[in-house]
């Protein structure tokens, strides 16, 4: 068992808010020289003029026209094209992945037939030389008959 005894509880203190110095005010500042867009022509303010209403009314000043029909259906066709390029691009790098894995499989298939030719390949041989070595002691240890011999063979050995 753990020996447990009751502890002091403990107290933090809360750490002081740092002192903010106060920030002036910002006045504001009118430009030196007159802006580029100020003097071309067809603007509907020029510096110190009132804006005047333009639009439909009951809109809101300032707002812009929606896009015409013909804008909106370049834009549409623009998305549809691009999407369609993405998706070539998607199916012939899908294309090329599969190609890949393709090639990859047939190497190692290769590679497993090849082991495959080599092991039977052994196996035959080693057959051959087992049927050759029964052969050879088949001939020592016959009935005795010196027909069933190959010629120049004796039993005694």
């Amino acid at each position: 068992m753990i020996p447990t005894s009751p502890t002091s509880p403990a107290s933090w203190t809360a750490a002081a808010a740092p002192a903010v110095a106060p920030v002036p005010a910002v006045m504001a500042v009118a430009p030196a020289a007159a802006a580029a867009r100020d003097a071309q022509a067809g603007l509907e303010q020029r510096r110190g003029q009132p804006r005047a209403a333009t639009g439909t009314p009951g809109k809101r000043p300032g707002l812009q026209d929606p896009p015409d029909d013909v804008a909106t259906e370049q834009a549409r066709a623009e998305r549809v094209r691009e999407q369609a390029e993405r998706l070539r691009a998607m199916e012939l790098s899908r294309r090329e992945t599969v190609e890949e894995l393709r090639q990859a499989l047939r190497k190692a298939w290769d590679a497993s037939a090849a082991v495959v030719v080599q092991a039977l390949a052994r196996e035959a041989e080693s057959h051959t030389t087992a049927a050759q070595t029964a052969r050879a002691l088949d001939a020592y240890s016959g009935s005795g008959d010196a027909a069933q011999r190959p010629p120049g063979i004796s039993r005694r050995v």
